[in-house]
């Protein structure tokens, strides 16, 4: 028999966790302000220097003088105080300071995580909060993407989790407009969109759902009919299906499906067995990740909006072309929540594993970019080792999957049709949601 933990009669009131998470929280800033600072380079970081500068001149008309610009409008806001700070001389002269500013908002936003998901797990115990705290701040990942590369993904993670939590805690239309932030934010947000669409649907009347539906397209206007006045009413569809058709390449550093056929940057028009495109292998995955939220959707007999997110984001990075391999750390987000809220040490493994298999894609893509000597042995194999951690990754999706279905269905399985029936349309006082009993 398992005997629990002697914790030696620690006892922590609840204004003890406070000055913990506190305590956390400061520390993990220190941390990723001392990293931002001692790591000088311009990798991606160069695009931040025009967008913000440019920015600053013509704020509004940012996507008429930008070429390069192609986020959407309400990243614009925080690159426009980095650009002011830019012009601050000692901002010009030192680069450590000039890597602060660059990489400010992203650091800030990862930092804002570590009580974040204090506050989404607490209900699930104290214990489980400040454990999830802990684990973001000094998760490897998050400060190889945020404080030392730049990149914004953070702040799209922060949104997401957020608008998750909202809708969780029932506040429909406040979750609506955090959603939308996030899709304002990062186009990549967007992925999480059917799981949202999904719960939104089912388990709210649909009053409720009109009016969360309108609040976020009421924040979209908000945000984009400034710019689109200046850069004409066709812009939303410029920037999110230009972007998207921008990066055309089957998988660019992912380790996917497409990095383990050893198609990196190969056109997604690359035709491999009996002349299907990559392209269409692509949009029959994205079809069949969908179908297959759904059916564990209206079969599950034990479901969470993070499990479920969790699986959906991963499904769609292994097997959908044009991948970065950034975009599978919001995965990690869902994973962290997924595995306290459904109590699962399976899970946390999965998440620990994928924690270092998204910290080895970050850290292979910057180590190929910034070593000089393209002859180094490991540099040399690049391509290789793409290859063989792709096949990996894949494997650890399986196992991952596994342990979700497992959750999924420990009491058991619904049948599909009548669940289906029963869920939409669906008229009447508010359903339970994912993880807060049976739907």
């Amino acid at each position: 028999m398992k005997q629990p933990i002697n914790t030696g009669g620690l006892r922590l009131s609840k204004k003890d966790t406070h000055l913990l998470i506190g305590t956390l929280t400061l520390f993990a800033l220190i941390l990723r302000l001392m990293v931002a600072y001692t790591s000088v380079h311009y990798y991606d970081l160069s695009f931040y220097v025009d967008w913000s500068t440019g920015v600053t001149r013509d704020f509004y008309g940012a996507y008429n003088n930008i070429e390069s610009l192609d986020y959407p409008p309400l990243f614009l806001f925080p690159l426009f105080l980095t650009g002011k700070l830019l012009s601050v001389d000692v901002f010009t002269i030192f680069e450590p300071y000039r890597m602060l500013a660059l990489k400010g908002w992203q650091l800030l936003f990862d930092t804002a995580c570590v009580p974040l998901f204090y506050t989404v797990l607490r209900r699930w115990g104290v214990l489980a909060s400040i454990a999830g705290a802990a684990l973001w701040a000094v998760n490897p990942t998050a400060l190889l993407n945020s404080a030392y590369w730049g990149q914004t993904d953070a702040i799209m993670i922060f949104l997401v989790v957020v608008a998750f939590a909202l809708l969780e805690q029932r506040r429909a239309v406040w979750s609506g407009v955090v959603m939308t932030l996030a899709c304002l934010m990062k186009f990549q947000s967007l992925y999480f969109a059917p799981v949202y669409a999904l719960v939104l649907l089912t388990a709210y009347p649909p009053r409720k759902s009109l009016q969360t539906i309108a609040a976020g397209l009421g924040t979209a206007a908000a945000v984009f009919l400034p710019f689109m006045a200046r850069s004409g009413f066709a812009l939303p569809v410029r920037i999110y299906f230009g972007g998207f058709e921008k990066y055309a390449g089957t998988s660019l550093n992912a380790f996917n499906l497409y990095g383990a056929l050893g198609l990196n940057y190969q056109s997604i028009d690359t035709e491999l067995i009996g002349g299907v495109t990559a392209g269409l292998i692509s949009v029959i995955a994205s079809v069949l990740a969908c179908a297959l939220l759904v059916y564990l959707f209206f079969t599950a007999t034990t479901r969470s909006l993070w499990l479920l997110g969790f699986v959906f984001m991963q499904t769609v990075f292994l097997f959908s072309a044009r991948m970065h391999e950034r975009y599978q750390i919001p995965v990690l987000a869902m994973a962290l929540a997924a595995c306290f809220c459904h109590k699962s040490r399976k899970l946390f493994t999965g998440f620990a594993a994928l924690t270092v298999m998204t910290f080895l894609n970050h850290f292979f893509v910057i180590e190929e970019m910034f070593t000089a000597d393209k002859s180094l042995a490991w540099i040399a194999h690049y391509d290789l080792i793409v290859i063989i951690l792709s096949w990996v990754n894949l494997l650890l999706y399986i196992w991952t999957l596994a342990i979700s279905i497992r959750i999924f269905y420990k009491h058991g399985k619904k049948p599909f049709l009548q669940t289906l029936r029963a869920g939409l349309p669906y008229f009447g006082s508010s359903r339970p949601l994912p993880g807060q009993g049976s739907p």
